[in-house]
């Protein structure tokens, strides 16, 4: 069994090497970043990305102007970079973020994520004021560990100057949620405007790479393939040797679910995620700190009752190893009977084979092992799944 274990820990890791070990550039990307009349004299980038924590502090080269030297291995693969005026402080319980406001699409749009497109990257703006909020969450670095704390947020107002339109930090004044398909300031969007609204970015910045790694982390947003493809199509071949362009093809091509073993709650008890290819299995991903989830149960008791006979339900935690037992006591104290399996040994190698980019995240795979994401606190998906399940039990 401890052979099994090891087996599938390096099975994680050649995984993670090939999705990353795409030929990139081996160099130092520069930002250089002018500040008209900032109010501090120091200026940092914090890259955030989930798994690690990196601040690099910019060189002051001359008044309101600093210049900031990114490793590649930051640059490759970051998902998160902000700017910050000072580090974020435990002692004084505060974090002061730059903020950058722009009108670029005829309404106020506030940016704080910043990227990288070339190997020098520029932003300018021009100070405005200073926003406080107090008694915030506030997410400091304590010691070797993340913490949050109460504390108060500042936020350093800058009116955003565009000077290059395909720069990164102009592509995205354009829209900072680009493939969320989320509504915002109370605006009510379609769907079918929204996906019309990313062909058109994507055919007007076809070398973006924001536009690109953001397509890459919402695939699941989008109601089909071929819908994520009219938007990916679009794109030039730029950045198509990256982790985000591998992402997407390896989801428009991949049609069959890729079965593999997970510990069960006994840990040392391996079993597969598919069990029984005979019927619908519903295959959830779930965390026990995870407030829509434990929301999302009722709804999945509902369904493990009315169709149980007929669809096979299979929890898998994301939770990290420690906190094992916390999803263990979720399950004792809801009573839930269907199986559960456990992720924390490579928690992002199996995000990432099952393009789980938030949770709960449901697939729906048939007896072919065809494979579909469903939300089934959607009511159009649960009906897609109860007639899907019907129907197979009908003719069986």
């Amino acid at each position: 069994m401890k052979i099994f274990t090891l087996l599938i820990f390096f099975l994680g890791i050649i995984y993670n090497h090939q999705t990353h070990a795409q030929v990139r550039p081996s160099k130092d990307y520069k930002l250089f970043v002018n500040l008209t009349n900032a109010p501090f004299d120091s200026l940092y980038l914090h890259d955030y990305t989930e798994g690690r924590d990196v601040l690099i502090a910019g060189k002051k080269t001359k008044e309101f102007t600093w210049e900031i030297t990114i490793p590649d291995s930051i640059a490759w693969d970051s998902e998160n970079m902000e700017l910050l005026a000072s580090p974020n402080n435990a002692k004084s319980k505060s974090s002061r973020l730059i903020r950058f406001i722009t009108q670029e699409t005829g309404k106020s749009t506030i940016l704080v994520n910043v990227g990288l497109e070339n190997a020098n990257n520029y932003i300018y703006a021009s100070y405005l004021n200073k926003t406080s909020f107090l008694n915030q969450n506030i997410s400091v670095k304590i010691g070797i560990k993340d913490s949050v704390i109460i504390g108060n947020l500042i936020c350093e107002d800058f009116s955003l100057i565009i000077k290059d339109r395909n720069s990164d930090i102009a592509i995205r004044a354009q829209d900072p949620f680009y493939s969320w398909f989320m509504d915002f300031n109370g605006e009510k969007v379609s769907y079918e405007n929204h996906l019309a609204s990313y062909i058109m970015l994507s055919n007007k910045y076809p070398n973006s790479l924001f536009l690109l790694s953001n397509l890459a982390n919402n695939l699941t947003n989008y109601k089909s393939k071929a819908d994520v493809n009219k938007v990916y199509i679009n794109f030039s071949a730029k950045h198509k040797n990256t982790i985000w362009a591998k992402n997407i093809e390896r989801f428009l091509t991949d049609k069959k679910f890729q079965n593999t073993s997970l510990p069960t709650s006994h840990k040392n008890i391996y079993e597969n995620i598919i069990q029984d290819s005979s019927k619908y299995n519903l295959v959830i991903f779930s965390a026990s700190w995870c407030k829509p989830c434990m929301e999302e149960i009722p709804l999945l008791e509902k369904i493990y009752k009315d169709l149980g006979k007929h669809l096979i339900l299979t929890y898998i935690s994301i939770d990290k190893e420690e906190n094992v037992n916390s999803f263990q006591k979720t399950i004792e104290e809801k009573g839930i009977t269907w199986r559960t399996l456990f992720a924390y040994q490579n928690i992002k190698y199996f995000q990432h084979k099952y393009f789980v980019e938030s949770i709960p995240h449901a697939i729906l795979i048939s007896p072919n092992q065809d494979m579909d994401v469903i939300d089934v606190r959607k009511y159009e998906d649960r009906s897609k799944l109860y007639d899907a399940v019907k129907s197979l039990s009908k003719n069986n």
